[in-house]
């Protein structure tokens, strides 16, 4: 009797415009035959996980957002009121519905699971029902830049705050093997006169990476991809989506015989 394949589970973690690295690691997956079946997705993380999920294809969100201008991202940004937040979130959220269809989690063609954080008992939520741009648009409130969201009677901020690579969740989910994408600081960033903007996302990248380094090291047959952003603060600069997806691309081709070694096992 053939024995079963291992059930192999994908972890797309927060990391702002780097999440778009997601990208070229999905990519790079399917043109080598990796299947996948759980995602977890938090924050950026999370649109790149649900619309996989949807459509069991990347290349055509690749296609639209390297269509998309310096210009054309600044549409998005809606001011709020300063004693909330700098970014009310609705036109990001109008964006992201329309590249997911506006569908649902029974949609989904691979399990999904999308994090948040509740901003009152400091839980992590793990979405697994509903529409997918309200679980996406709780998930990518980035304290301080976005207001909170309101979901199911909670108010609700980025998952990274307490999962930003959520290797443990697809591994309840029922994966064998883990593929985490770990999109936390690697290296020392250079600041001299910091925005309020560049002070606030540092500081959640910085409590995202001492978060990442809890969680990963206690779960078995994990491999780690880490995308290499050295230097700068890039969090925000969704402009740059070329760079971003090419070294998603270029460290999963390297860890590629590490994977399929562990699948042999």
């Amino acid at each position: 009797m053939a024995q079963d394949r291992l059930k192999i589970g994908l972890a797309l973690g927060s990391g702002g415009a780097r999440g778009l690295a997601h990208i070229g690691v999905l990519k790079t997956l399917e043109e080598n035959n990796i299947p996948i079946d759980y995602i977890a997705g938090v924050s950026s993380g999370s649109i790149a996980g649900a619309y996989y999920s949807l459509n069991g294809e990347i290349d055509s969100l690749e296609k639209k957002v390297l269509q998309l201008t310096k210009k054309d991202l600044l549409k998005l940004i809606d001011i709020t009121s300063p004693k909330r937040a700098l970014i009310s979130g609705n036109k990001i959220k109008s964006f992201i519905g329309e590249l997911i269809s506006n569908k649902s989690f029974s949609d989904t063609k691979i399990p999904l699971r999308i994090i948040a954080t509740d901003l009152c008992s400091g839980e992590e939520i793990q979405i697994t029902e509903g529409r997918l741009v309200d679980a996406i648009r709780a998930s990518i409130s980035l304290p301080g830049i976005f207001s909170p969201a309101k979901l199911n009677g909670r108010l609700l901020l980025d998952g990274g705050i307490v999962n930003p690579t959520p290797v443990d969740v697809v591994k309840q989910m029922g994966a064998d093997i883990v593929i985490g994408v770990d999109l936390t600081m690697k290296h020392p960033i250079k600041l001299e006169n910091p925005t309020i903007v560049e002070t606030l996302m540092q500081s959640f990248g910085i409590l995202r990476t001492q978060a990442t380094k809890l969680n990963v090291n206690n779960i078995k047959n994990v491999i780690i991809i880490r995308p290499n952003f050295s230097g700068v603060l890039d969090s925000y600069r969704f402009y740059e989506n070329t760079r971003f997806i090419e070294e998603g691309k270029r460290v999963t081709k390297e860890v590629l015989p590490k994977i399929k070694d562990l699948m042999k096992r």
